[in-house]
């Protein structure tokens, strides 16, 4: 109902108010997607059987046939991800805190995640769950961040030295 009458929040939706083409037509699921936040996409997800599970993993990635196992990383990395997400978006202590476990797909070398609780564990993540043309982005995104610190992220352990290299070895899902 709020998507309906709010027409300077919601203008994207003129067509399923009064008078519009599709006003007597539920409003589709993409209008909805669009203004959940993050959080309730990644419970939403969480709450679906496995086999409903595998449906939205051929429909977003390349393969025809995912298992019990990528659904369970998936998973791990979407709560990663929104815990990141948390953190950056409240202002959050972001170095040196653990975090909820990544688990890493098969595909990848077991030596590109020192540990699966930190910053690039997160980093790892985000890279799985993205289109490759935006996994790309993100690393020029974080190339530009850590080159503009004022201080060395390496002596911190914020990131591992060979982030780069690490970063360039992570399969797309």
């Amino acid at each position: 109902k709020q998507l309906r009458r709010n027409v300077h929040k919601y203008p994207e939706l003129k067509e399923y108010r009064t008078g519009g083409k599709r006003a007597k037509k539920k409003i589709p699921s993409w209008a909805a997607f669009s203004y959940f936040e993050f959080g309730t996409i990644t419970k939403l997800y969480s709450y679906l059987r496995g086999d409903l599970r595998k449906v939205v993993l051929i429909y977003g990635y390349s393969k025809k046939n995912y298992g019990k196992e990528v659904t369970k990383q998936m998973d791990t990395w979407l709560d990663a991800i929104r815990n990141l997400r948390n953190v950056c978006a409240h202002h959050n202590k972001l170095v040196g805190r653990t975090s909820s476990v990544v688990l890493m797909d098969k595909t990848d070398d077991s030596a590109i995640l020192v540990s699966n609780t930190d910053l690039f564990s997160r980093i790892y993540a985000m890279k799985k769950v993205l289109k490759a043309e935006d996994g790309e982005q993100l690393k020029k995104d974080l190339r530009k961040i850590v080159n503009k610190a004022k201080f060395d992220i390496y002596i911190f352990n914020i990131l591992p030295r060979d982030w780069e290299e690490l970063y360039d070895r992570i399969n797309f899902l």
